[in-house]
């Protein structure tokens, strides 16, 4: 009995082993691969995240051209309205490109956003302060004069400023 009990135990020990030698080998290999796979797909994740950023700079920039004052002169400049009329449709062309926009706030810095809002109040503002300093007949022509005049006594272009920041970030960001 003692020797069938030793010859068993001499051939199921190197089985016994194998199986688990063979069991760690595989769970150490399982983790190994579960920590490559977390890795590329957090690198992945950071290349998806890093193009939607870059998306949303380039989007940014252009509604703050799309929005810049000597922008909207250049498209309203010619039309046959009157002062109000042309305030009217500059105050809803930057509403609108500013709504269009709003998701991009996701992927900028807070101080960017915030800076986007600064220069569409800025803006906005202006042309309302330059609508109601002139008579309500005033020509497109005369409406869009003020206008840079006003800017060029202000002394900054209020798109410039946010589009340096957008600049800045970028360089920060991708470099």
């Amino acid at each position: 009995m003692k020797d069938l009990l030793e010859n068993a135990l001499f051939i199921l020990a190197p089985g016994v082993l194998i199986i688990v030698s063979s069991y760690l080998l595989m769970k150490n290999m399982s983790k190994n691969l579960e920590k490559t796979l977390r890795t590329e797909i957090l690198r992945q994740n950071n290349k998806d995240f890093a193009k939607l950023k870059l998306s949303a700079y380039e989007r940014l920039a252009l509604l703050l051209e799309r929005t810049s004052i000597p922008t909207l002169i250049q498209k309203y400049a010619g039309s046959a309205a009157t002062a109000p009329q042309v305030r009217k449709l500059m105050a809803h062309a930057i509403n609108e490109e500013f709504n269009y926009n709003l998701s991009q706030q996701v992927f900028v810095s807070p101080q960017t956003w915030g800076t986007i809002k600064v220069i569409k109040e800025q803006s906005l503002i202006l042309i309302q302060k330059v609508e109601k300093s002139m008579p309500p007949e005033t020509s497109s022509a005369e409406f869009c004069a003020q206008l840079i005049e006003a800017m060029k006594s202000n002394g900054e272009i209020p798109h410039e400023k946010g589009l340096n920041m957008i600049r800045s970030e970028m360089e920060i960001l991708f470099s």
